[in-house]
C-alpha cells in the first residue's frame, strides 16, 4: 500500500524518504548459485511496533483515552486530565513487541555469511529445497541448488521460527515425495523450527509480535531447543 510522504508524493512502505513513517526495511545480499549466474536473497522486516497503552493503568493514574496516548507511545510524558500530575510512558506502556521478519532465499547451493546474517531470527524463512540428501554433494555443486535437510539445518542454526521448503522439481510434487523432503528437513532442523512445504500463491500470516513456538509442540512431542 502506498503512503504519502511529507513531500506529497506517494511512496512504497520501505521508501527511506518516509523517515519515521517508513514501515518496512528491505535488505538483500548475494547467494552462491552457479558460476556466472548471480542470485540474491532478501529480507523484509518491519519497524519495531509502537508499544500499546495499558488503558486501565492510565485511567487509574488520571488519564482517560485521548490523543495523549499517542504522545506516551512516542516516549513523551503527559499531564493528567485534571492537570495535577504527570504520567510517564514507562508507567503505562505494555511490553515491546518484536518486529516481524521474512527471509527469502532464491536458487542457491550455499548461503554466504552476509546473507546468513540477514536471515538470523526470521519468523519465516523460504529456502531452496530442490534436492534430497541422497543426491550428494556433487549434484549440489553441479546444479546449484540445495537440499531439504540443509534447509532445516540452516533454519535451525539461524534461529528461524518457520522454514518453508521451496523450489521442488517436478518429480517431487507428489504427496509422498513432499513428505520425504519434510522428514529430511525436520531431521536436519532437530526440532528448532516449524517445517512446512510451500506452493504457488501461498500466504502465511505472521502474528503481530512474530511467531513464538517456545514451549509449544513442534514437529514432535519435544519442546523447542531440546
Amino acid at each position: 500500500m502506498l503512503k504519502k510522504g511529507e513531500d506529497g508524493f506517494n511512496r512504497l512502505p520501505n521508501d527511506v524518504n518516509l523517515g519515521k513513517n517508513r514501515r518496512l526495511i528491505i535488505k538483500a545480499a548475494e547467494l552462491d548459485h552457479l558460476g556466472g549466474v548471480q542470485t540474491f536473497g532478501y529480507t523484509v522486516e518491519e519497524q519495531t511496533p509502537p508499544r500499546n497503552i495499558d488503558a486501565k493503568k492510565a485511567t487509574a493514574l488520571g488519564l482517560k483515552p485521548s490523543k495523549k496516548y499517542s504522545l506516551l507511545k512516542m516516549g513523551e510524558s503527559v499531564p493528567t486530565d485534571d492537570g495535577t500530575g504527570v504520567v510517564e510512558p514507562e508507567q503505562v506502556l505494555l511490553e515491546e513487541l518484536r518486529a516481524r521478519k521474512l527471509a527469502v532465499l532464491s536458487d542457491h547451493r550455499r548461503v554466504p555469511p552476509p546473507m546468513a546474517g540477514l536471515c538470523r531470527n526470521a519468523d519465516l524463512l523460504v529456502h531452496d529445497a530442490t534436492l534430497r540428501m541422497e543426491d550428494g554433494v556433487d549434484k549440489i555443486k553441479i546444479r546449484g541448488h540445495n537440499t531439504a535437510e540443509n534447509a532445516g539445518i540452516f533454519g535451525g542454526e539461524m534461529g528461524c521460527e518457520v522454514v518453508a521448503l521451496n523450489h521442488f522439481v517436478s518429480a517431487a510434487v507428489s504427496e509422498d515425495a513432499i513428505e520425504t523432503l519434510l522428514a529430511e528437513a525436520r531431521r536436519g532442523n532437530r526440532n528448532r523450527s516449524q517445517i512446512i512445504s510451500s506452493y504457488d500463491f501461498m500466504e502465511v500470516w505472521i502474528p503481530r509480535g512474530g511467531f513464538n513456538f517456545y514451549n509449544l509442540p513442534l514437529n514432535s512431542s519435544k519442546d523447542k531447543g531440546k
